[in-house]
C-alpha cells in the first residue's frame, strides 16, 4: 500500500473498548508486553517501563489517563511512539492495522485547552468503516509527570525515514523482518499482535500439515503454524530455536513459527518490487520482494540477512486464508450464539460457495464438512468403555459437559478401530447437545473443489441411520497430483439418526 502526499497514514489499535489511531510517522513498532520494570515516577498512568534494546521506555495506560477501570488484558502489547525524538510506550489490547485518510475528513474535537487534549478528533476508516478516535502525540508527550526518553543519536533505536516532505515520510511503514532457515521475510509490523521467544508447542489433534501443535498464551490455545510450510517453501528446521509471531484473525489467532525475529525497520513501500507469480508456490500470500539494499544501512542488520532480497508477506491474505482461518476457529472454540446457529444449520449452503472439509481415516480416507466440527479432542484413555460390541464407547467430560463418544468406524463399517496415539474425537452439536465421534486418525483440512451427489436408491428415509451413513455424497479435494474424490459423511445428520435410534431402543 503506497501512501500519497494527499493522504495521511494512521496506525489503528484498540484499548479500553475504544478504536484509537495515531499518525504513522509517530509509530515505531509493536512489541509484546512482558514483565514491566518499576520506574521512579509519580504519575499513576505510568505502569512501568519496558526495555527497548537498551532504552527504558515508560509505558502508560490510557485507561488510567481517561479515568477508566484498568482491567487485566488477555493479550497485552505495547505500541512504541516517538514525537520530537521522545519515546513513549502505550499499552494496547490489539492492533487493528494501517489505514489512510484525507485530512479534510477528520472531525476535530474542541476542548477548553485544546493543546492539552489527548483526543483531538475522529475519522471513519475507508477500509472497514470503523469510526476511529485520533490521539494527539503532542498531548501525550505533555502528560503531567510522565517521563520521556530521548532517542536522539541512539544507535539502538530505529531511525525515522529521513528527509523529504511530510508526504514522503508517510510512505515509510514499519516492517517486521523475519528469518526462516535461509529465507528472509518482511511483514507489516502493525499486523503482528505480539511475538513470543522460544514458545512451548503442545501436542494437538490438529498437528498435521503446516500446524505443529498449539501454543498457550494468556490462558488461550493458539494454533502454531510453520510459516515456511504455509508459504509452500519447505519446512522450518525444528532442531534450531524458534520464535512465534501471533496474528489476530476475525475468528481467533494464529502463531507463525520462525527461526528468528530480526528487527523492525521503516521501509518505503516504493522499494518493494514485483516478482513473477510462477516464481512462488503461493504468490497470493506475498506483496512483492524487498531488495536487501533498501534496508537501513546498520552494519549489524545487513550482516544478519544473508540473502539478496526479502519476501514481503501480504498480511491481509494471511489473515483471510481459508486454511489458516479454520484452524484458528476450531482451536479458539468460539461458542457464541451466532456460531452455534451456523453449526446447527450446516449443510444448507447456498450458491456455489466453496467450503472446507476435514478428512480422516476410516477404511479409507473420508471427509466431513469442517463447519460442523465444534471441537477436535485427542482420544484419551480416560474415556470409560461401556462395551466392545456396540458403537457407543463411553462419555467424556469437557468444560463441565458430559459428551457421549461414538466409534465412527464401528458405526460406518461395522468393525472397531484400533485405538492409537493418532486417534481423535470430532465433537459436533445437535439441538444444543454435543456428541463426539472417535476416529483413528486425522488427515487434513482442505477446500472442496466440487461436491457431486450420486442418485439415491429407494427414495428418502427420514431419521434412518443407515440412510444417513450411506448418503452417496462425494467431495473432490486437493489440487494437481493431490486431487481425490472422497465419500462425505454428514456427522450432524448421523448424530441425530443415532440419537433417535438409541432413544427408540431405550
Amino acid at each position: 500500500m503506497e501512501l500519497t502526499a494527499a493522504k495521511l497514514g494512521f496506525g489503528g489499535f484498540r484499548m479500553g473498548g475504544m478504536n484509537l489511531g495515531l499518525p504513522m510517522q509517530t509509530l515505531r513498532e509493536v512489541i509484546p508486553c512482558g514483565k514491566l520494570t518499576k520506574l521512579p515516577c509519580s504519575a499513576d498512568c505510568v505502569i512501568g517501563g519496558i526495555d527497548l534494546r537498551g532504552i527504558m521506555v515508560p509505558v502508560i495506560d490510557l485507561r488510567i489517563v481517561l479515568g477508566m477501570t484498568a482491567a487485566t488484558l488477555p493479550f497485552p502489547s505495547v505500541i512504541i511512539m516517538v514525537h520530537e525524538n521522545k519515546l513513549m510506550g502505550l499499552l494496547i489490547e490489539a492492533v487493528t492495522g494501517v489505514f489512510t485518510a484525507d485530512e479534510h475528513d477528520i472531525i476535530h474535537a474542541t476542548f477548553a485547552t485544546a493543546e492539552q487534549a489527548v483526543f483531538y478528533g475522529s475519522i471513519r476508516r475507508n477500509d472497514d468503516g470503523t469510526l476511529v478516535n485520533l490521539l494527539s502525540p503532542v498531548a501525550l508527550t505533555m502528560l503531567n509527570g510522565v517521563p520521556m526518553m530521548n532517542c536522539h543519536h541512539s544507535r539502538s533505536t530505529i531511525a525515522v525515514a529521513p528527509g523529504g516532505s511530510a508526504g514522503h515520510k508517510e510512505k515509510a511503514l514499519p516492517m517486521l523482518l523475519l528469518q526462516c532457515s535461509q529465507i528472509a521475510f518482511a511483514i507489516d509490523a502493525m499486523a503482528i499482535y505480539t511475538t513470543l521467544s522460544d514458545p512451548v508447542i503442545d501436542k494437538s489433534a490438529l498437528a498435521m500439515g503446516s500446524c505443529r501443535g498449539v501454543i498457550e498464551h494468556a490462558d488461550k490455545k493458539i494454533p502454531a503454524l510453520d510459516l515456511l510450510q504455509v508459504c509452500g517453501l519447505g519446512k522450518l528446521d525444528q532442531t534450531t530455536s524458534t520464535q512465534a509471531c501471533i496474528i489476530a484473525l476475525s475468528n481467533g489467532m494464529v502463531a507463525f513459527l520462525v527461526n528468528k525475529v530480526i528487527d523492525v525497520v521503516r521501509i518505503s513501500m516504493s522499494d518493494v518490487i514485483d516478482f513473477p507469480d510462477y516464481a512462488l508456490p503461493r504468490p497470493a500470500l506475498f506483496s512483492g520482494a524487498l531488495p536487501k539494499s533498501a534496508l537501513p544501512a546498520a552494519s549489524a542488520l545487513q550482516k544478519s540477512i544473508l540473502v539478496s532480497q526479502l519476501l514481503v508477506l501480504n498480511s491481509t491474505a494471511l489473515q483471510t486464508d481459508p486454511q489458516i482461518s479454520v484452524l484458528a476457529e476450531v482451536v479458539t472454540g468460539d461458542r457464541s450464539s451466532s456460531r452455534q446457529q451456523r453449526t446447527i444449520s450446516a449443510g444448507h449452503e447456498g450458491g456455489d460457495r466453496k467450503r472446507n472439509m476435514i478428512t480422516y481415516q476410516l477404511d479409507s480416507e473420508t471427509a466431513s464438512p469442517f463447519e460442523q466440527i465444534r471441537e477436535i479432542l485427542p482420544f484419551s484413555s480416560d474415556i470409560p468403555i461401556f462395551e466392545q460390541t456396540g458403537p457407543m464407547l463411553g462419555m467424556i467430560i469437557v468444560r463441565g459437559r458430559s459428551i457421549p463418544v461414538v466409534c465412527l468406524s464401528r458405526l460406518v463399517t461395522g468393525r472397531p478401530a484400533q485405538i492409537a496415539p493418532t486417534a481423535s474425537v470430532l465433537v459436533v452439536e445437535i439441538d444444543n447437545e454435543a456428541m463426539g465421534f472417535a476416529i483413528p486418525a486425522l488427515k487434513s483440512i482442505e477446500l472442496v473443489q466440487w461436491e457431486p451427489e450420486l442418485p439415491q436408491l429407494g427414495g428418502p428415509k427420514h431419521n434412518d441411520l443407515m440412510h444417513a451413513i450411506h448418503s452417496n455424497k462425494l467431495a473432490q479435494i486437493g489440487e494437481s497430483d493431490g486431487i481425490r474424490m472422497l465419500p462425505v459423511l454428514d456427522l450432524e445428520k448421523i448424530a441425530r439418526a443415532f440419537r433417535a435410534q438409541q432413544l427408540a431402543l431405550a
